[in-house]
């Protein structure tokens, strides 16, 4: 159970950093959305009960797992929207071409679909690509 703490203050702490750098990189944060998320996050999970019962109201009871897990998610989600504004921001412009050019060439090579022969899964993929460069490079 130490490890599940653990894991749940490691990502609460990488949500807090990411929070950080969103405050420096762009102008406006808005936390209430990231409140009700943590907040309707963590009910939800509360509603399938599994461990410690730390807390009884009503009907409710508030399980040490359930807590954990809403808490956990909740903390992943509004991490990552806070990570993904701060790698969005006008700062980061000479990254964001080279992330932009990655899900181009991502939705290129999805928009297909790739047919598998059985025990030819990478020369399938290999033709895909192969098939996206030839292309590419035609159209250059």
């Amino acid at each position: 159970m130490p490890s599940e703490i653990f894991l749940t203050a490691a990502i609460w702490l990488f949500t807090l950093i990411f929070f950080g750098l969103a405050c420096i990189k762009c102008k406006r944060v808005k936390i209430v959305p990231s409140v009700l998320v943590v907040f309707s996050v963590t009910f939800f999970s509360l509603l399938t009960p599994a461990g410690k019962v730390l807390l009884t109201i009503g009907r409710l009871k508030i399980t040490q797992d359930s807590l954990l897990l809403g808490l956990r998610r909740s903390g992943i989600l509004v991490g990552m929207v806070y990570l993904s504004r701060c790698i969005m921001s006008r700062e980061f412009g000479k990254y964001n071409s080279k992330l932009t050019e990655v899900f181009y060439y991502l939705n290129l090579l999805t928009e297909k679909k790739l047919s598998f022969k059985k025990g030819h899964i990478i020369e399938s993929i290999d033709e895909r690509l192969c098939e996206i460069w030839e292309n590419d490079t035609a159209h250059a």
